[in-house]
């Protein structure tokens, strides 16, 4: 049973990793350009590891409020103006593809 709630979870991530990069990149693409839109998620994605690696002791919501309030002050100072529900997408995103990059070494450990 255990097994099949694993995979279940599995396909899951794995659908809504595609949705998001099929259909809510590509929009917010459309919306502040590729190439600011390349350096908000370098941003966003090191915004993430860090408040993931600085500030594991809080909660999730607080980490997530420290990245918001970081990114927010990059983009002000870059004149780049997201929504908050784009940057939200972004850095669930961000969040989501480091979990999956620690199930996958966590796995890759465990199989040698």
């Amino acid at each position: 049973m255990n097994d099949m709630v694993m995979e279940i979870l599995k396909v899951i991530v794995m659908l809504a990793v595609l949705v998001v990069t099929r259909y809510l990149v590509p929009w917010i693409k459309a919306k502040i350009g590729a190439e600011q839109l390349e350096e908000v998620k370098t941003w966003v994605n090191a915004a993430v590891l860090m408040a993931q690696q600085v500030y594991d002791a809080k909660p999730g919501a607080e980490r997530k409020a420290i990245v918001v309030d970081l990114i927010r002050g990059m983009l002000l100072k870059k004149n780049i103006d997201i929504s908050a529900e784009q940057l939200d997408t972004l850095i669930e995103a961000a969040v989501k593809a480091m979990k999956m990059q620690t199930k996958e070494t966590n796995i890759k450990l465990i199989g040698q």
